[in-house]
């Protein structure tokens, strides 16, 4: 195997790790399913079409109570829909997907995957072309589908700060207020572990427009972040993230939305901007070679559907890939999500094809910068 090939290997199973960690830590909006109405799987099971009765197939995902709700979500009711046993197994290793999928045997149907590692699979032929005469692609929001993919939750970077510091009028609304330790002082914080979406944020608070961030100017972003570097908290972990806004250690910076909501729901002082917003999506692939190929493609369209992403996000807080779930979203939790309108369009879909091509580049020249 050459350098790049190791190197992707190495970034999709980090990557990986932090995507675990992000979804255990938002899972504490399960806590509030007693208190908000929603949809349950038998008001969303559709009448049975029998078409594919007796089959099986085997859905990954990340394990834990994310998978819980993808199985209260999507599988079960499928189950019920088309008379499928659907098999549950995880979590996802991305060297098991990759070796799947190079075997061609894959034992897997279903995989629940970044999008950082189906950008950088795709392109060895890992993975089944989603199968779109299936698949109702117009249905769903086009940011979010790939030919080898089709997002089913979006999560997002946020501005984030304490509403007892701050007040609804005199808050940080852009990622130049962030970066301003003059009207807004004391300790902000940002993920210190990669340079992807700390570029972004620093560009735009150096008044680049959204829509002409990429290919980005990393020289540029760089001198932005020197500017600050003395007054940032770097954190690891999203939990960590979350802790250092609960203990009052920060006031503002940079948190995933759904562990702002978690910390919002615990009670901590704490609420998100939406300009901005840097979104990342998880997509449903299907192995290359796959022993149930018909069945997952008609399984990713059921799990397409409104009612179906809505229990999703009424359990989890994770954006629904298809608009018209959000009216299907308990108002409480609909303000959270990165993919309800006015939401949505402040923010940015992260760039992963780059991000695919630079990020060992622009890695390096990053840790180098943090210990200097």
């Amino acid at each position: 195997m050459n350098d790049a090939y190791q190197f992707r290997r190495f970034v999709e199973q980090v990557r990986s790790r932090r995507r675990v960690v992000q979804g255990v830590g938002a899972l504490a909006g399960l806590a509030l399913a007693g208190s908000s109405p929603r949809l349950s799987v038998a008001q969303s099971t559709p009448a049975a079409t029998g078409a594919f009765k007796g089959r099986q197939m085997t859905f990954a995902s990340w394990g834990g109570a994310y998978q819980d709700v993808q199985k209260k979500a999507f599988c079960d009711p499928f189950a019920a829909a088309d008379g499928v046993n659907v098999l549950q197994d995880g979590p996802v290793d991305d060297a098991k997907t990759r070796a799947m999928g190079e075997s061609g045997h894959s034992t897997w149907d279903v995989v629940d995957v970044t999008d950082s590692f189906l950008y950088n699979a795709s392109q060895d032929g890992i993975f089944e072309p989603i199968d779109y005469k299936v698949v109702d692609r117009s249905a769903l929001i086009p940011d979010y589908t790939h030919d080898y993919g089709v997002g089913t939750i979006v999560w997002s970077n946020n501005i984030g700060y304490n509403t007892e510091v701050y007040s609804p009028e005199n808050h940080p609304t852009n990622w130049a207020d962030v970066f301003d330790v003059k009207k807004f002082p004391g300790k902000r914080t940002f993920p210190g572990g990669s340079p992807d979406v700390n570029m972004e944020v620093a560009l735009m608070a150096d008044g680049v427009p959204t829509d002409k961030l990429y290919p980005l100017d990393i020289d540029r972003a760089f001198a932005k972040f020197d500017t600050i570097k003395n007054d940032v908290i770097w954190w690891d972990t999203n939990s960590q993230s979350q802790q250092l806004f609960i203990d009052g250690e920060v006031n503002l910076g940079l948190i995933l939305n759904g562990r702002a909501y978690d910390a919002a729901k615990k009670g901590a002082p704490i609420a998100v901007e939406w300009n901005g917003n840097i979104q990342s999506v998880d997509y449903f692939v299907v192995p290359k070679g796959a022993a149930n190929a018909d069945v997952a493609m008609a399984f990713i369209q059921f799990a397409g559907q409104p009612a179906q992403q809505a229990i999703m996000a009424n359990e989890i807080a994770y954006a629904p890939t298809n608009p018209a779930a959000i009216k299907l979203v308990d108002p409480k939790v609909a303000p959270w999500l990165s993919t309800t309108p006015g939401n949505r369009e402040k923010g940015i879909l992260i760039n992963v094809a780059y991000w695919r091509d630079n990020l060992k580049t622009v890695s390096d020249r990053w840790n180098q910068w943090l210990m200097s």
